[in-house]
């Protein structure tokens, strides 16, 4: 496996580039249908098959959430290669606390979407936990977990005693925003967040309100940001992959890029465009 440009955030050290698993997992950003059909088709071991060419091309780290499936593929991914990709990991923002699963299914069904989420919150030591024991060496809170926590006197109230939770579990703390405002709240208070991932992408798309607004935060966020949708899920210009992923590797702010990839053609053709765009910027 081949080395490839790397940061090291508390002692851990992750490459520049991490496979994301949107387009592995089932969550196209396109329609149910086609999401059906990823997890469908993207057993453990056809994922394996992806990571296993990342990890020849020197990307060995994945990126995504406290999932079955995700777990399965890396325990997959090492019995093929003898190598368990590195995991950085975000929290499940569908998830209660073990023995309230019939609770938070009622309050989401019934549209109570606050009480879901507060169970969700609820839940965060717990899933730390689990991320350790699988290994995971980061955890993001999920954005949808980030944009959605209360917000008092200025300050997402508990959110420092969240971020505690995943640090006793033994794993570097951050979190991921979909929102501008969002991310700029978090810097302004001080949290325990030393990696913050955020979408960044040519298109704008998912970069709320406005692309120069998100770009703005990205620039003054004083920490590696991890972009993610970097692809825009497939939106991009044709012909212009290695434009945009050129242009994403050179925002001001941005440390690293999560890159989605749904085969090993894909990576063979995306990875190297980024290893010689971070060669070039360092």
């Amino acid at each position: 496996m081949e080395s490839f440009p790397s940061l090291t955030i508390e002692g851990v050290t992750i490459p520049r580039v991490i496979c994301g698993t949107n387009a592995l997992l089932g969550w196209s950003h396109v329609s149910a249908g086609r999401d059906a059909w990823i997890r469908a088709y993207y057993t453990p071991a056809r994922i394996a098959e992806v990571w296993a060419r990342c990890q020849e091309l020197g990307v060995n780290a994945v990126m995504g959430p406290l999932f079955p499936r995700l777990i399965e593929a890396l325990e997959a991914t090492e019995r093929l290669t003898g190598v368990r990709p590195m995991w950085v990991a975000t929290t499940n923002a569908t998830q209660g606390p073990k023995g309230h699963e019939d609770e938070w299914q009622a309050a989401r069904a019934a549209g109570r979407r606050h009480e879901a989420r507060a169970l969700v919150r609820a839940s965060l030591a717990e899933q730390a936990a689990e991320l350790k024991a699988a290994q995971a060496s980061l955890c993001l809170l999920h954005g949808d977990t980030t944009d959605t926590w209360p917000e008092v006197d200025g300050r997402l109230a508990g959110l420092d005693e969240a971020l505690a939770t995943i640090r006793a579990a033994g794993l570097v703390p951050g979190a991921m925003t979909h929102d501008s405002a969002r991310l700029n709240l978090l810097v302004a208070g001080g949290n325990d967040l030393p990696i913050i991932g955020t979408p960044v992408n040519r298109a704008g798309w998912m970069m709320s309100p406005d692309r120069e607004t998100a770009l703005a935060a990205v620039a003054n966020a004083e920490r590696p940001i991890l972009a993610i949708k970097t692809l825009a899920c497939g939106r991009l210009d044709e012909g212009k992959l290695a434009e945009w992923l050129q242009w994403a590797v050179a925002v001001p702010g941005v440390a690293a890029i999560a890159l989605g990839v749904g085969s090993a053609e894909e990576a063979a053709e995306s990875v190297p465009i980024l290893r010689k765009a971070y060669e070039e910027r360092a």
